[in-house]
């Protein structure tokens, strides 16, 4: 009967890979500046969004006749337009 363990693939001895192989050290430095440039555009395009559809609510807002509910949602819009600015603000500081 023959040895089930050595009919095992994955229990097979595999040459080890030459030094050529081998991957450079990977600076943290290096990997972190990566990951907050990725970050940042990622934040970019969501602020970026945002903007494009705060405008388009801005001029929804325009033409609603109601002069009460015009003012509370310009009022609203305001502040997303002031939120807006400073995460445009906060992407300079990323």
């Amino acid at each position: 009967m023959p040895d089930i363990a050595n009919l095992d693939r994955r229990k097979r001895h595999r040459p080890a890979p030459s030094l050529a192989c081998r991957a450079a050290p990977i600076d943290p430095f290096e990997l972190w500046s990566v990951h907050r440039h990725k970050a940042r555009e990622a934040l970019q395009e969501a602020v970026f969004a945002l903007q494009i559809t705060h405008a388009r609510t801005s001029i929804v807002i325009g033409k609603i006749e109601n002069l009460e509910n015009r003012k509370q949602l310009q009022a609203q819009s305001t502040r997303i337009g002031t939120l807006i600015d400073l995460a445009w603000c906060r992407l300079g500081d990323i």
